[in-house]
């Protein structure tokens, strides 16, 4: 039996640096850099960095 192949996307958590706990969850290239942005946190109110992290597998 063949192998199933990779999927050309990833999900990634992008986690607010503000330490608030706060993420986003966006969909990137596989073979794209790590994703890092200035995004709005509705917890301080502000925009903030966010970085990214490899989302957790169920």
């Amino acid at each position: 039996m063949a192998k199933k192949a990779k999927s050309r996307t990833i999900a990634v958590r992008l986690i607010s640096m503000a330490m608030t706990g706060y993420f986003k969850t966006m969909v990137r290239p596989r073979v794209h850099h790590p994703l890092s942005m200035i995004k709005y946190d509705p917890i301080v109110r502000q925009h903030v960095l966010f970085l990214e992290s490899k989302r957790r597998q169920r």
